[in-house]
């Protein structure tokens, strides 16, 4: 070995060592154009993986007018990104959470404020559930599912702070509760620990018990920052933190589960999605107005890699083996280009 790799080697690793304290000077760029898209039109949003059909569903709003109302869920292959099957919606989805034991995709209609229960086996709706009323007003923004209580948390984003957590019984397809004030925005559901992180624009986490749904505790992360606009998180549960992306302040933040303190704050942009990958310890987060995707060490919380994408790269979904990523990636509202899904060979990193 020369001298000029050994001395290469040595600042590598001294960087990694002051990882905790700043990004790490080993961080490599990608662009997407090393990696699968699929092109599909306007307004693709939230993706999910159907392990039973080795297929990827992408939701699709492709107009906000009043008087365009459909809206389309794609399959696409897994392998090939090729498009499968256009299953039309009578509602317009945005977020997606699959129940693959029972065959039903479950979309989230924010206009509407209400759920579409699609049957992946005949790809037909089967039951439109409405939440939003006239007394709760609220749009649906996320839906997570917790398989081993049967049920699905669904984030209702109200004026002036005035948003709700409703939580339906999957088995029974009703809504169970209806919980005002809280405000929530994203969810992750730790089904082991029993546990549900909410994640609120007012900066918060808050904690559920996966068993009652009721609210255990409720914590402001970073008191000092007010503008704290908090859409997701990503859970590593063996070392008990939780990755929150925030659309509003740069940074992601890393906080402890059971308390709420944060930890560490990784530098990046302004962030929209997170998701961890157990199986190579590492965490992906969007980055929308930077046009970038990081790939955060989830070991030492240091930027490991960054992938730059032509437009907005928005929600992504894990495949089960741990070895792709699939991101859905709009475009900006005044281009004429179409949305499109990433696809993300993490063997390559």
């Amino acid at each position: 070995m020369n001298f000029k790799i050994l001395k290469n080697q040595s600042l590598c690793a001294l960087a990694i060592s002051l990882a905790l304290h700043a990004g790490s000077a080993c961080a490599k760029d990608f662009s997407e154009d090393q990696f699968s898209s699929q092109p599909l039109g306007h307004g693709v949003y939230e993706l999910a993986y159907d392990a039973g059909q080795n297929a990827v569903y992408a939701a699709s709003a492709p107009s906000f007018d009043k008087d365009k109302t459909a809206g389309e869920m794609f399959l696409l292959s897994a392998d090939s990104l090729k498009v499968d099957k256009r299953i039309a919606t009578q509602r317009r989805p945005f977020a997606v959470s699959l129940d693959e034991a029972n065959h039903i995709l479950w979309l989230g209609n924010a206009l509407d404020g209400s759920l579409t229960l699609l049957d992946t086996r005949t790809n037909k709706e089967v039951k439109t559930l409405q939440l939003a009323d006239d007394e709760n007003k609220a749009h649906v923004r996320e839906v997570v599912l917790d398989k081993k209580h049967q049920r699905l948390y669904v984030s209702g984003i109200g004026s002036e702070g005035k948003g709700v957590l409703w939580v339906v019984d999957t088995k029974n397809q009703t809504l169970a509760h209806t919980l005002k004030g809280m405000d929530p925005v994203g969810f992750a559901v730790n089904e082991s620990g029993d546990k549900v992180y909410a994640v609120t624009g007012k900066g918060e986490l808050v904690t559920l018990d996966g068993k009652t749904s009721q609210v255990t505790s409720r914590v402001k992360v970073d008191p000092s920052e007010p503008k704290h606009y908090f859409l997701n998180i990503a859970l590593n549960t063996t070392k008990g933190v939780g990755f929150i992306a925030d659309t509003n302040t740069a940074d992601v933040l890393v906080v402890q589960l059971d308390s709420g303190k944060l930890v560490h704050r990784v530098p990046t942009p302004n962030s929209i999605a997170a998701v961890y990958n157990p199986a190579r310890n590492e965490v992906y987060v969007t980055h929308r107005n930077a046009r970038q995707i990081s790939v955060i060490d989830a070991n030492t919380y240091s930027l490991k890699h960054t992938i730059k994408t032509a437009a907005m790269p928005n929600s992504m979904v894990l495949s089960p083996d741990s070895k792709t990523l699939f991101v859905s990636v709009k475009q900006d509202e005044k281009a004429t280009q179409a949305d499109y899904v990433l696809k993300l060979d993490l063997t390559q990193f």
